[in-house]
């Protein structure tokens, strides 16, 4: 599977994909609304505010072209490691050093193939309610629920007890230095 920025100068190969991924999650947080409402990429979000991600292991992506197009994003000092491109500002991923964890955003798998996604099937969290737009016609917990809880625990143990979160081609030798200096948003 390939995931790629809109105009196709960054493109990242995923290996194993769908087999290590707990599937489609949206999050209706502030923080990711806020990032890529200061990026301008708002139409990544759904009609309640949530951004759909699907999760992978960093260790399993491969930047196959332009990583000098990758720039990253924090909204705090401590806060997210956000990745986009400069090329045409398509977000692609949210992570964090050593973690096991690269939430990659459902419009870079889709770009060049809408039905990507089809094999994972509906969504299976949606977390930070809290957060989202009024109406929504599903359900969304509040914050994270045991039932959220249930679909990524195992996702997250397995890659830590198998080191999936090292060797991430978003950060340096030291898996804690980030490949470029994030910018913080105001």
């Amino acid at each position: 599977m390939n995931i790629t920025c809109d105009c196709g100068a960054f493109v990242a190969r995923l290996e194993s994909f769908p087999k290590h991924t707990p599937g489609r999650l949206v999050c209706y947080c502030d923080d990711c609304q806020a990032y890529v409402k200061k990026i301008k990429c708002s139409d990544v979000l759904d009609d309640y505010g949530g951004t759909e991600v699907i999760p992978a292991y960093p260790k399993e992506v491969e930047i196959v072209q332009g990583l000098d197009q990758l720039k990253c994003y924090r909204l705090s000092e401590h806060g997210t490691y956000r990745w986009a491109t400069s090329c045409c500002n398509s977000p692609i991923l949210n992570t964090r050093p050593g973690f096991p964890w690269a939430g990659i955003l459902h419009t870079a798998y889709t770009r060049r193939n809408p039905t990507a996604l089809s094999p994972l099937g509906e969504v299976k969290s949606r977390i930070y309610g809290k957060y989202a737009l009024p109406g929504a016609p599903f359900r969304i917990s509040n914050t994270i629920g045991f039932r959220d809880m249930l679909v990524v625990m195992p996702f997250i143990l397995k890659g830590k007890i198998l080191g999936m979160g090292k060797e991430s081609p978003f950060f340096g030798p030291d898996n804690s230095t980030p490949l470029c200096v994030p910018e913080l948003l105001p």
